[in-house]
């Protein structure tokens, strides 16, 4: 599910009826006062740390960028280029740190694994948590969680990179990866289930995004319906994104997707990061 605010397809202009519309001088005019507009909100996202002091918003730019595509699964294709509205995301997973401090200030119920011995550990992104979880964290800092295009942009950049890095696989500097297709985690990184939520730099997206591939799969927004045909009305799994500690290669691409039951919070490996849009 794509939604117009934050992803406009249309051109700068807009469209009119012929000879109705505004002349070409009027036009020029109106593109250019709608690109100064979106300079102007990309900078104020990139002025904002965000409400969340330990885990700073990272800018990303309005433009085209590259979203889906053709030699990956059913459900990622088409590849097509799609203009995206700036935006801002955590640079990081959500913590457990950042998650305990929302359960106290909220009165919300704790992750399931906060007292897990290592799943539970403060610096690790919070896992066994429900979309709806996600979700209310997000909205009480006044963010949300980002959509499928959001996520894709800030993963693979403009130019539709294989993985935050570009096109090469991944590699135990890069991403908290699993050895087998499932579900078993891999040590040879130097953590057997999840990482430090700070973790992984030679993985950074072109932005400086830290583990949007490896680590936890991560809730957005989106209700799952395939790019061509169907519908998101037929169904109400919710989308995750970008693999996580036991998911192999195959799992671990920018363009990966997982339809999932949004009332499931007994996943070990499954977190978020949030958004905030422009205006």
């Amino acid at each position: 599910m794509r939604r117009r605010s934050d992803v406009s397809i249309s051109s700068l202009i807009g469209r009119s009826r012929a000879g109705a519309g505004p002349g070409p001088i009027r036009r020029l005019r109106l593109a250019k006062t709608e690109a100064i507009a979106l300079l102007m909100a990309s900078a104020a996202l990139a002025a904002d740390a965000g409400p969340i002091t330990d885990n700073p918003l990272i800018a990303i730019p309005a433009g085209s960028f590259v979203f889906g595509r053709d030699d990956g699964l059913e459900n990622e294709r088409p590849r097509r280029v799609v203009q995206g509205r700036p935006f801002a995301i955590n640079r990081t997973e959500i913590t457990n740190r950042q998650y305990e401090a929302f359960v106290a200030a909220s009165g919300h119920r704790r992750a399931f694994y906060a007292d897990h011995p290592f799943l539970g550990l403060a610096d690790r992104p919070v896992v066994g948590v429900s979309w709806g979880d996600a979700d209310a964290f997000c909205r009480h800092y006044g963010l949300a969680l980002p959509t499928e295009q959001q996520y894709e942009r800030a993963a693979r950049g403009v130019e539709g990179n294989a993985f935050p890095w570009g096109h090469s696989s991944s590699d135990d500097a890069r991403a908290n990866v699993g050895a087998d297709a499932c579900c078993s985690g891999d040590d040879r990184d130097g953590y057997p289930m999840t990482a430090p939520a700070d973790s992984f730099a030679a993985g950074a997206s072109p932005e400086g995004v830290l583990n949007l591939v490896g680590n936890v799969w991560e809730w957005t927004r989106d209700i799952y319906a395939p790019y061509m045909g169907g519908s998101a009305a037929e169904n109400r799994h919710r989308v995750l994104r970008g693999g996580s500690w036991n998911s192999d290669a195959g799992h671990l691409t920018t363009t990966y997707r997982l339809a999932y039951d949004p009332d499931f919070r007994f996943a070990a490996n499954g977190g978020f990061r949030c958004v905030r849009s422009s205006p």
